[in-house]
């Protein structure tokens, strides 16, 4: 046989519910049951006084007069419409009349029982009397007739017919309390059970959630406590979500990293390890050969310096190692700088830069260093990918609290499902023609890990086969 569970809330809260019910109504009960027998007691003691004047009215006359046969016919003619037994006494205690049999008629009452009602008052009592075998309710009205007390009306009844009437109408108190604690009992296991049915959702779900699987949420039917639990449930589902696929995203991203990074330097390791071995065996055919192929090495090597360096700026500014150093800067002077180191490159390719300078331009709070390793990145990216005898723009917007700067170039532009790709480290858009070209891959990470360290941002605009235009800002001095 199963056991019952009696350590879910749900069952607590019925439990609960039910004791506190069941107490409550006992309670109630008793508080009823008593008031409701004062109640009743009373108002029978009100109704035997009632009668004992209106009898006390009636048979005055006849008892003053002395004509008891007149007293004792109108009991007998009238009894059918009493409540309880009626005895008519004499000023000296002697029951002249009775609505019974003459079981008490012509006995003498102890003068001392019903003495305060030949003083003129009324008498109410309960409890045993010397004349009775069994609790009685008993009330005595005094007979006036000229001013003078010449008897008393006794009105009485048994208690225990008073109690049969209480005990029916009790037993209609426990049928009502049956029916109230019936449907309190209803009334408790449907609340109960609302209550607990959003909590057993969010503990399956909970499970669900550690063995991955996000996706499920607490369905909101109220704005209670419960539904503000189930709200915050939610909200606390949403963030893990974000934060589990943040952290599988970053754990693909590292793995790929890792494979990244092997690629990128086994290329140049294989193609020196090749080349030196080639001149180790002396298989080249002319000294013109063996010389292409020390510069062969020493470009490699040239690479894999240019890859280490990118790594160790990228990872140093990631673990805020690079400490930055900023100061009020002209951006204008700092291009100028820039695009005088990458001459060069630009003659190479024929290519020009136009630069706005007939706006001016405020100053801007950022390290120069970093700044012009930004402007090379970039400036290199678009001298990479422009054709020959085209031009390089940069332009500027100003801001309230911000200046703008912008590189754009007239390239091949980028793949749209590419953009939101490029801040990656290692991502390459035309793998053949950056490798060719001696890229790392991790030119634009360093670009935007220096904009965030300065509180700017990076963005870009791009068209296939029409250009590319990349974006920075700077805070303003």
């Amino acid at each position: 046989m199963k056991l019952l569970k009696f350590n879910t809330i749900s069952r607590k809260l019925l439990i609960r519910f039910v004791v506190i019910i069941l107490v409550t109504l006992f309670i109630l009960g008793l508080a009823l049951a008593y008031l409701f027998q004062n109640y009743y007691y009373n108002d029978t003691e009100e109704k035997f006084i009632e009668q004992g004047k209106k009898i006390a009215t009636l048979v005055q006359g006849s008892l003053y007069k002395g004509n008891y046969k007149e007293t004792i016919s109108f009991l007998r003619n009238s009894q059918r419409f009493f409540e309880g037994e009626v005895w008519i006494v004499n000023s000296k205690g002697l029951v002249l009349a009775t609505t019974q049999e003459k079981e008490f008629q012509g006995i003498r009452l102890n003068k001392k029982e019903i003495e305060q009602a030949f003083r003129g008052k009324i008498i109410s009592k309960r409890g045993f009397a010397r004349y009775f075998e069994e609790p009685v309710l008993f009330t005595a009205v005094p007979i006036v007739f000229e001013e003078r007390v010449i008897g008393a009306v006794c009105v009485y009844s048994p208690l225990a017919g008073l109690s049969s009437t209480l005990k029916d109408l009790q037993w209609l108190l426990f049928y009502a309390a049956l029916l109230a604690i019936t449907l309190a009992f209803i009334l408790s296991f449907t609340l109960s059970k609302r209550f607990s049915h959003p909590l057993k959702v969010m503990k399956k779900i909970a499970v669900s959630m550690a063995h991955g699987n996000f996706s499920n949420r607490v369905e909101i039917n109220s704005n209670d406590e419960i539904g503000q639990l189930a709200s915050s449930f939610n909200y606390l589902a949403d963030k893990l979500e974000k934060t589990i696929d943040s952290l599988q995203k970053k754990e693909r991203l590292q793995r790929r990293f890792v494979a990244d990074v092997s690629h990128e330097l086994r290329t140049p390791l294989t193609s020196i390890h090749g080349f030196i071995k080639a001149l180790k065996n002396g298989v080249y055919e002319s000294k013109a050969d063996q010389q292409e192929y020390y510069a062969i090495i020493s470009e490699e090597v040239k690479r894999l310096i240019r890859l280490v360096n990118d790594l160790l700026d990228l990872s140093r500014l990631e673990l805020g190692q690079i400490r930055l150093e900023q100061e009020p800067l002209n951006m204008k002077e700092i291009i100028k700088g820039v695009i005088k180191n990458l001459e060069l490159n630009l003659a190479k390719k024929n290519l020009t830069i136009n630069l706005n300078t007939s706006q001016e331009i405020p100053l801007v709070l950022a390290d120069r260093d970093r700044i012009e390793q930004v402007l090379i990145n970039l400036l290199s990216n678009a001298i990479d990918f422009t054709p020959q005898g085209e031009r390089i723009k940069i332009d500027f917007l100003v801001e309230p609290n911000r200046v703008k700067i912008l590189v754009e170039d007239t390239g091949p532009g980028i793949p749209k499902e590419e953009l939101n790709d490029i801040w990656n480290r290692f991502h390459k858009v035309d793998k053949a023609r950056t490798t060719s070209k001696g890229g790392t891959g991790l030119g634009l990470a360093i670009v935007k890990e220096i904009i965030d360290r300065h509180d700017g941002q990076v963005w870009v605009d791009s068209k296939e086969g029409v250009g590319s235009r990349f974006g920075f800002s700077l805070p303003r001095a």
